[in-house]
């Protein structure tokens, strides 16, 4: 079992651009990434009339010299998965968040405002 990881229920799907999406499965995209380190963040918001997904990873300082093949392989998987583009924002180790097990990663902006 993963500490801290997203605990998925039926009502967590959540539909963006058309697409049902389970947080779930981003997490288990997320860590199936060499090189990246154990925190994310997912970001849903509106822009215009469009949703817009950011997902904030922390790679691995080790890792930097592979960054582009890294999100590469990031963004491919996450389309393969989830049939949605994200925007990646790659911030310093340790720099995100820590969350609890039962806290949210997955942060839906468009309920709000």
């Amino acid at each position: 079992m993963i500490k801290g990881g997203i605990v998925g229920r039926a009502d967590d799907i959540t539909k963006i651009k058309g697409v049902l999406v389970a947080p779930s499965a981003i997490e288990e995209v997320v860590r199936s990434v060499r090189g990246l380190g154990s925190e994310f963040e997912v970001l849903v918001a509106k822009k215009g009339d469009l949703d817009d997904i950011t997902l904030k990873v922390e790679i691995l300082p080790d890792e930097e010299p592979n960054r582009n093949a890294i999100l590469a392989q990031l963004k491919d998987q996450l389309r393969l998965k989830t049939n949605l583009g994200y925007n990646i924002e790659v911030h310093p180790l340790n720099t995100l968040p820590r969350y609890e097990v039962k806290a949210k990663r997955f942060k839906d902006l468009r309920k709000h405002g």
